[in-house]
């Protein structure tokens, strides 16, 4: 089967290339290095609309890693860049691309234009993505190319949204060395990097490396976080799986508070009135704004002539330690834990359920480790064919490792010291409770005031275990391509690449044997399992030459996964220089992204926050894989305008438009609670909505079960602003520039015959988008000369409207935020950098979440100075 539909996609090659011409007798030219993203044939960021952040752009702009790159595209939105651990709890320290907000997995990221494998991690909603904080060290970046339109006919599955490539450097002349500490109220960041060449066996060998550490940034350090300063509303860090707890009382058919919550020597405990039923917990001291983070990376590049062909090699190694706190224990979700009557401080008289959690805010926080290892070994040879085409065979393998561990209550072992028969030393099938080597957990406030049996570390050692998760996500490809002249005459040319692709991914996850039994109270039940996907896939690219003022693109790609009838990708785009000074552009093309092996077999725990029966609560839920998903499909089209009507200055327009349907999501737990609710206020029994939910005894909600369905579809459109202007000023270079993306359309229908929703300007907490401002801006002044220079940035974000449930106020404000970089250069070798960050020190536009803002959109650091030293040998 595999080698019938490596067969078609040879096929389909040969003949979108004899479409395009024949080798003509006029003589033909060798293509230049492919060096720009959207094409395999060098020019293509005249046709595609490609932006490119270059090494100094990113310097000025002072990112230290590269999960600060994706707040300078402003068509990237959405990404997951630096959320705390309550919204990225299965992900954290990780960051990836969000091209037009169509998904963390539609954007495909590459390094010098080959891929990447996945996250070992998948996000929240289950999506699989490219961690680009584990590729190379910000010092071995040359630019980051983003091609801005669909590009599935050049590079395949995963380019629906676009395609971000990282550049790296090459022969460096001259090796340096950088130093950078950085500091914010609450904070501090430090990166050490080196980079530098040498001629090695006749080739030239590039190596660098970098150290990157960022202290963690507490919820304690900033007051809009803080519950307090809203009053304790339902929409902030509160919660009421507290403890001190709350008690299901059978005999008075409701719950009850413990009778210790309010005691003041439980600060964050409270009641929202003297006649609440829930003893309740605010949480806003315990969790990171952004976590502690400690990043090595390695990198080497080795290029060198073999005869007649060019050999390239390279490796690259990654490892990253995050430390995320959280809450001192989780709350008790999957399971409902009795406390019997003949419990000796059950103060109730009856048997009880308990609502709560295994330790109270007096315990301090609890922390979630997070280590990630990535390496990469790529390889290429190029060579030359008689008459001038080139050919070119690379291969790439790639691997990321996860371990995973956060602290979470064993089931059964909470439930055996509720009866009396907890601790490490204690046979709970032949032991008595209370007697000998066995105890009770007292879960009361009792325990903590010294009123009641107290709770020795040994037995709370004893009730906790880990998530334990062990994971490996890899990617093999290799690839064979061909280029050159094809046909030429009087006036024009048609330049070919064409090629074919193998790629395989495995994607694995060994949990806990707490995990895989369902042990833990709040991580409830993952399976292990492990999933595979090999690609095969052929493409051809034709650029037309129609005179000194036309050019065309045709490319086509045939991409075939697990054996399947495969899809073809065609695409077309065209520029006509109408004027030395103006430029049309415009391109069409259709894509799609095959299913990730996560969503296809994998099976995904999770414990979103959920509004059901008048309050937010966590719920555990499990979403699994289905192996018939169908592959997302997509149409996009582009118009442009470049524009220079006086010298130094360049104007461009794109409007832009993308049609992505049958797209894989996880089912929103929030949607079948409200649908269960629904059906259950029509007096409907039985529905699917309602087997989906089970509750506990006293009604509480304990699980949703989910899946990874093909449910979705997005059409969106609207127009990419750039200028530049650049003159001679004050014995300097003086340059302006600014970027601006405006959303006409975010229109999202959830399911076959759904009504659509609008989700433009709006956080998209109810539908499968993410936060999406309708405009976002980006404008940099610089000017340089005698050894000195100065950058001011500004970066605008437009105000958009809360859809989270259950909250009164759905505004969030704009926000414009300012950059600025001072560099003086000391002698001809040293150069020194001082910036800041949110230069008016601008705290988050309030936005009812849990910790008071966006944590999609908004930076919560506040402002950062920065000192940095470069040193050149």
């Amino acid at each position: 089967m595999a080698r019938r539909k490596f067969l078609m996609a040879t096929a389909s090659v040969a003949w979108l290339a004899g479409v395009c011409a024949v080798q003509a007798q006029e003589g033909p030219s060798r293509v230049d290095d492919i060096v720009v993203t959207g094409s395999r044939i060098a020019g293509g960021d005249r046709i595609a609309p490609v932006e490119t952040l270059e090494r100094n752009v990113i310097a000025a702009a002072g990112v230290a890693d590269a999960s600060q790159l994706v707040r300078l595209i402003t068509a990237n939105s959405g990404s997951e860049a630096q959320v705390d651990q309550l919204n990225q709890p299965q992900s954290s320290g990780t960051a990836q691309f969000n091209l037009r907000n169509l998904g963390l997995g539609s954007t495909l990221v590459l390094v010098d234009g080959q891929r990447w494998t996945t996250s070992a991690v998948v996000a929240t909603d289950g999506s699989a993505f490219v961690d680009i904080n584990s590729l190379v060290p910000m010092i071995a970046l040359q630019r980051v190319e983003v091609a801005r339109d669909g590009a599935s006919a050049v590079y395949g599955s995963d380019a629906v949204a676009g395609v971000v490539n990282f550049i790296t450097r090459h022969n460096v002349a001259e090796p340096g060395i950088s130093a950078k500490y950085a500091v914010a109220d609450g904070s501090e960041e430090s990166v050490i990097q080196a980079i530098g060449g040498l001629a090695l066996l006749g080739g030239d060998l590039t190596l660098a490396a970098s150290h990157f550490h960022r202290s963690a940034l507490s919820t304690d350090e900033r007051d809009f976080t803080q519950a307090d300063r809203y009053g304790r509303a339902s929409w902030t860090a509160v919660t009421s799986y507290g403890q001190p707890g709350s008690y299901y009382r059978p005999g008075t058919g409701g719950y009850a508070p413990d009778p210790a919550c309010d005691n003041p020597a439980f600060d964050a405990a409270y009641r929202n009135s003297a006649g609440d039923a829930f003893c309740r917990l605010d949480y806003s001291d315990f969790f990171d704004l952004t976590p502690e983070e400690t990043r090595t990376q390695v990198f080497a590049d080795y290029r060198r002539p073999v005869g007649d062909m060019s050999l390239s090699l390279q490796a690259a190694w990654s490892t990253s330690e995050t430390r995320a706190r959280q809450t001192p224990s989780l709350p008790i979700l999957a399971q409902s834990l009795t406390v019997p009557a003949s419990h000796p401080d059950n103060p109730f008289g009856e048997d009880v359920l308990f609502r709560g959690r295994l330790l109270g805010a007096e315990a301090g926080a609890s922390t979630a480790v997070f280590e990630y290892e990535t390496w990469r070994l790529a390889a290429g040879l190029d060579g030359d064919f008689a008459g001038g085409w080139t050919w070119s065979l690379a291969a790439t393998a790639s691997r990321q490792h996860v371990a995973y561990d956060k602290p979470d209550v064993i089931g059964s072992a909470l439930r055996n010291a509720l009866n009396g028969l907890g601790g490490s030393g204690c046979d709970a099938a032949t032991g008595s409770p209370g007697v000998g080597a066995c105890q009770y957990f007292n879960p009361f406030g009792s325990a903590y005031l010294g009123t009641g049996t107290a709770n020795s570390a040994e037995l709370i050692d004893s009730l906790t275990g880990s998530t334990g998760l062990r994971g490996a996500s890899s990617l093999t490809t290799a690839d064979a391509s061909t280029g050159g002249q094809a046909l030429a005459w009087a006036g024009g040319r048609v330049d070919v690449a064409l090629g074919a692709q193998y790629r395989r991914s495995i994607f694995r996850h060994d949990w806990s044997d707490l995990v895989n039994a369902g042990e833990l109270l709040t991580a409830g039940f993952s399976p292990d399992f492990e999933g595979d996907q090999q690609t095969l896939a052929g493409f051809a690219e034709a650029r037309i030459h129609l005179g000194d003022r036309i050019e065309a693109q045709l490319a086509g790609r045939y991409e075939s996964y697990d054996g399947d009838q495969g899809r073809f990708s065609p695409k077309a785009a065209v520029r006509w220089d109408v004027t030395d000074a103006l430029a049309l552009r415009a391109s069409w093309g259709q894509g799609f992204r095959a299913p990730s092996v996560y969503a296809q077999s994998g099976a995904q725990a999770s414990q979103p926050s959920v509004f059901d029966r008048g309050a937010f609560v966590f719920v555990n839920t499990l979403t699994s894989g289905d192996a018939d998903l169908k592959p997302e499909k997509s149409e996009s089209l582009t118009f442009g305008a470049l524009w220079r009507p006086i010298e130094g200055l360049e104007l461009g327009l794109d409007a832009w438009r993308f049609d992505y349907a049958d797209q894989v999501v996880k089912e929103s737990a929030q949607a079948i609670i409200d649908q269960a609710a629904a059906d259950t206020a029509a007096g409907r029994t039985g529905t699917d909505a309602q087997s989906r939910i089970t509750r506990s005894a006293g009604g509480a909600l304990t699980f949703v079960q989910l899946y990874f369905v093909n449910a979705s579809s997005i059409e969106t459109q609207g127009i990419d602003l750039a200028a530049r202007y650049g003159r001679e000023l004050w014995g300097g270079r003086a340059s302006a520039s600014a970027t601006w993306t405006y959303v006409d359309r975010y229109d999202i229908r959830l399911s076959d015959g759904a009504a659509q929703v609008s989700g433009v300007g709006s956080t998209n907490l109810n539908n499968i988008g993410r936060s999406l401002p309708r405009n976002r801006g980006e404008f940099a002044l610089s000017w340089s000369g005698g050894g000195h220079a100065l950058t001011g940035l500004v970066h605008y974000t437009a105000g958009y409207r809360n859809d989270r449930s259950g909250i009164n106020d759905t505004t969030i404000a704009s926000q414009t935020t300012v950059d600025l970089l001072y560099t003086r250069t000391l002698g001809l070798d040293l150069d020194l950098a001082l910036g800041v960050v949110n230069l008016a020190d601008k705290a988050p536009p309030l936005a009812q979440y849990a910790f008071g803002y966006d944590p999609v959109v908004a930076d919560p650091r506040g402002r950062v100075f920065s000192l940095g030293l470069t040193k050149r040998f």
